[in-house]
């Protein structure tokens, strides 16, 4: 987008933000006996910036304390989120870093909030509704 903030460079070390690189595989068609090649688009990751602003919240959720974080994107778009329970080393701990890391990756890889949002429900999706609430 703007100044290449963000973006890791891809094998050819010239990926940019909107390239999609393409897999191809050869692929034997049994029933002609040729080769077939396949080729399918990858989707591409927008990394943040290692150092970047970001804006921490708590909330209540099916009777647990949470503290959120997500960072934006400079136009604005959620990039990422954390959750934290406080509760170390517990199963509930566990389950809302793997939600966030999830929903951070699909952010990354370009999936809309609202597509996300849709599909989730529990303490990631009230973090994900007050990191995007103007």
């Amino acid at each position: 987008m703007d100044s290449g903030e963000g973006r890791r460079p891809g094998r050819d070390g010239g990926a940019s933000e909107g390239d999609r690189g393409i897999a191809a595989e050869a692929i034997a068609d049994h029933s002609t006996g040729k080769q077939r090649t396949l080729a399918c688009s990858a989707p591409v990751r927008r990394y943040q910036l290692n150092r970047r602003a970001s804006v921490a919240f708590n909330f209540d959720c099916e009777g647990h304390r949470y503290r959120a974080t997500a960072s934006h994107y400079p136009d604005g778009r959620l990039a990422e989120i954390f959750l934290d329970t406080g509760k170390i080393n517990t199963p509930l701990q566990q389950h809302a870093e793997t939600s966030a890391i999830l929903v951070s990756l699909l952010l990354q890889h370009g999936v809309e909030v609202d597509a996300i949002r849709h599909s989730i429900s529990g303490p990631i999706a009230v973090a994900l509704d007050l990191a995007v609430r103007p």
